[in-house]
């Protein structure tokens, strides 16, 4: 099966600036897609390119198979686009902006208000709908430009940097949201350059550094692919690891650091290690605290990757 977004070669300058550079993406239906790097790297030229905002120097975009030039009034009928700035109105209700952004997207009258009432209760503004939108709190407004995007009922839903300016609260409100529409069936394409949301919420991530991709895979590959190490920490009762550092070395341990309280083994065979680990406990007079294995963050990966690629990141 196709991808239903592909993303082929696309390139694009602003004079002599080149801010994306030959981008590929093959984005897979019904996942949440995230195209996440720091401030200035082209993440939202690229989503105004993808939906036909901004034209590319080379290469396409294709919908579903469809040629986004060739096809631009059908692919506006299955896309949906929230931009990092609330584009509600002010003046208008909740549900005045939604009337009106249903009328640009061309919803039937005959159906337009059973669609303003589903949209309403999927993103629970429902105790809001007459409010004037200037009164609502940030989160809210957040949710209403979201609203305005889904009023026409598209498959496809692109976000750029939805939690933007938002608190933790806030933030997290509008990532549940973000899940239940795609439970829905929806394909989600979002940007962020918070890497850590991108790891809990998003099924695939492409990282995008000076308008460059990187590295594209779901963030298990995207873990594997930077390093075939894993770290594991331990904690013991009586927290002395002289003995047990002796007994766990081999030339799959790469590194043991005894951080006080705890240690921390770098390895590239975590099972084994593991079970020297236990072994070598059961056969002392210590327990375990604590043990956990863990994979390096996106954080961690991006940061390597950028090294990698040996280009400093450009200015905001």
């Amino acid at each position: 099966m196709p991808a239903q977004i592909e993303v082929k070669n696309i390139s694009k300058s602003f004079g002599k600036h080149e801010v994306l550079k030959d981008i590929n993406l093959e984005i897979p239906a019904k996942k949440i897609f995230g195209i996440i790097g720091p401030s200035g790297c082209g993440k939202t030229t690229l989503l105004k390119t993808m939906i036909g905002f901004w034209e590319p120097d080379s290469g396409e975009v294709k919908y579903e198979t469809r040629n986004l030039k060739e096809h631009s009034n059908y692919i506006r009928q299955i896309v949906g686009f929230a931009t990092q700035e609330n584009c509600v109105y002010p003046k208008l209700t909740v549900r005045e902006n939604l009337e009106y952004f249903g009328t640009l997207s061309n919803v039937p009258r005959s159906t337009l208000k059973s669609n303003i009432d589903k949209v309403i209760r999927f993103v629970r503004l429902e105790d809001s709908s007459d409010e004037l939108a200037e009164n609502l709190s940030g989160g809210m407004q957040r949710r209403l430009d979201i609203a305005c995007s889904l009023i026409h009922k598209p498959r496809i839903l692109i976000l750029d940097e939805p939690t933007e300016d938002l608190d933790p609260l806030l933030r997290k409100d509008v990532l549940a949201l973000i899940k239940r529409i795609n439970y829905d069936d929806t394909t989600v394409v979002m940007t962020s350059h918070l890497l850590h949301e991108a790891e809990q919420l998003c099924d695939m991530i492409a990282i995008l550094h000076n308008g460059r991709l990187l590295k594209c895979g779901t963030p298990e590959e995207l873990r594997k692919s930077f390093s075939k190490e894993d770290e594991i920490h331990l904690i013991t009762l009586k927290r002395k690891y002289s003995d047990l550092i002796k007994k766990i070395k081999s030339k799959d341990v790469k590194k043991i650091e005894n951080a006080g309280n705890r240690l921390i083994i770098r390895t590239s065979d975590s099972e084994g290690t593991l079970s020297k680990i236990l072994s070598a406990i059961k056969s002392s007079d210590d327990k375990i605290v604590q043990i956990d294995v863990r994979k390096p963050s996106l954080t961690e990966i991006f940061e390597s990757l950028v090294k990698k690629s040996g280009e400093a990141p450009r200015g905001h």
